[in-house]
């Protein structure tokens, strides 16, 4: 039995995945798209036999120097190892960067991936499009972010969203504005929500919670009872093409209406001592706010630091003395320890919560940065080597999968690609690769990934 989207659909008793594909879409005739589409958002996998999980992202847009942060070369040549000096985790043999203390003591629970690599282009946007998706893609085939893939398999769970993106979606980053943060030809139903607010801001508020001005809920009542007739009419007349509109309406009227989704972003509930702890910056104040949505049934999160490149203190170190003028400077005195102050709060709230058996935590960026210092003392787009990292749920932690060479160029053995990370999240998640499908052009299914796990991840 395959499963698409949410329909299980049945095969002949013996057939393959591999058969199955090779025969193309005949063993779904007469399930147009549209109607693969229109299926329920119920969940492709049965809460009965999965352990269905939470994902928790953090996204670190503009992409730290590898050398600098987790994959250090003090035996190189000075142009290439860099200013910073590595110190001795609680894992016996790795090391990282001495301006990560709090992660150094819990390295156990942590999975190191040192072979990141890509070979599409070095912009931030060929990166991000295959970390956020699994795929790189054009304008004319736009893949959906991992978060409406786990909208779309698992449905919602409770009056909030699937997926919600923190604080913002990603704006100019340099080169156009694909950035796969959103839900391709899944559909508005699975769309993230972007929250579209600074957090840590004092005057915080989420304004897409606020009914507009003068709307009362009775008026708020009537016209999602309008909506519902209209939506029914369209139905008759036009089959399924409405559904998707159908479930963005509601998912937009449960947020209006739901005193419970709107207390799960009311930050102010929480103690002045957690939300110092996670850093009263929008990195922190996000990941603490990951942590409330998740534990209110909130499926995955994203949380993007930072939203653009250019003009502000961010990953992206080029060096250049202009709107790109990120130094060790700023790793030192501002990133690294607001990522390493709010990375490790997330970790240990969850746990201390009983909810890091349950919640897979990715930290993922673009690309690399270049082994050799530009004349500038910075570095530059490096898509041939970087690391990133994953926590909790099944991910088994303290242990490095892949290396580098001696100059971090290139991956020198286990290399790993962007598709495999993203088959690893959906494998954590509790999701059967072989046999949930999504709908694919043609009616055909098609798999989430055309990738397998990182085995070394789980065993």
């Amino acid at each position: 039995m395959f499963q698409i989207g949410n329909e299980r659909v049945p095969v002949c008793h013996g057939v393959t995945r591999r058969s199955f594909l090779e025969a193309g879409s005949a063993g779904l005739a007469g399930l147009s798209l549209p109607s693969v589409l229109a299926l329920e958002a119920a969940g492709a996998v049965d809460p009965a036999k999965a352990e269905i999980r939470n994902c928790i992202t953090i996204f670190l847009v503009g992409s730290p120097g590898h050398l600098d942060t987790w994959d250090m070369k003090p035996e190189a040549p000075a142009e290439i190892r860099g200013k910073f000096k590595p110190i001795d985790t609680n894992v016996p043999g790795i090391q990282i960067c001495e301006h990560f203390p709090l992660m150094a003591r819990m390295m156990d629970k942590v999975a190191l991936i040192r072979s990141l690599h890509h070979k599409t282009g070095a912009t931030h946007e060929n990166g991000q499009r295959w970390m956020m998706t699994g795929h790189d893609f054009n304008p004319d085939s736009v893949k959906p972010h991992c978060g409406s893939v786990i909208s779309r398999v698992f449905g919602n769970r409770g009056t909030l969203p699937a997926a919600v993106v923190l604080p913002g979606k990603i704006g100019n980053t340099g080169a156009g504005p694909f950035h796969g943060q959103t839900a391709g030809y899944l559909g508005s139903a699975h769309e993230p929500f972007f929250l579209g607010s600074d957090p840590a801001r004092s005057d915080f508020k989420v304004s897409d919670l606020s009914p507009p001005a003068g709307q009362t809920e009775f008026r708020l009542n009537a016209r999602r009872d309008l909506l519902r007739q209209v939506d029914e009419v369209q139905r008759r007349t036009e089959a399924n093409s409405s559904l998707g509109r159908d479930t963005a309406y509601a998912r937009a009227f449960n947020l209006l209406t739901s005193a419970e989704a709107k207390q799960a972003f009311e930050l102010g509930q929480e103690s002045d001592k957690i939300r110092d702890r996670y850093g009263r910056n929008t990195l922190g104040q996000s990941c603490l706010m990951a942590r409330r949505l998740v534990e209110r049934g909130c499926r995955h999160v994203t949380v993007n630091h930072f939203e653009t490149v250019f003009n502000i203190s961010c990953w992206d170190m080029h060096a250049d003395g202009g709107g790109l003028n990120n130094t060790y400077a700023d790793y030192e005195q501002l990133l690294c320890p607001q990522f390493d102050w709010a990375f490790t709060a997330l970790i240990e709230d969850l746990s201390q919560r009983g909810l890091l058996d349950n919640t897979v935590v990715c930290v993922l960026s673009e690309m690399g940065r270049t082994p050799n210092l530009n004349g500038r003392g910075g570095r530059d787009h490096h898509p041939n080597a970087w690391t990133n990292f994953m926590v909790g749920g099944p991910i088994r932690g303290g242990q490095v999968i892949g290396s580098t060479d001696k100059t971090g160029a290139r991956p020198q053995n286990n290399p790993v690609e962007p598709p495999q990370i993203l088959a690893s999240i959906y494998h954590a998640m509790g999701i059967d690769l072989e046999t949930t499908m999504l709908p694919g052009p043609g009616s055909r299914p098609i798999r989430l990934v055309e990738a397998e796990p990182i085995s070394q991840l789980f065993s």
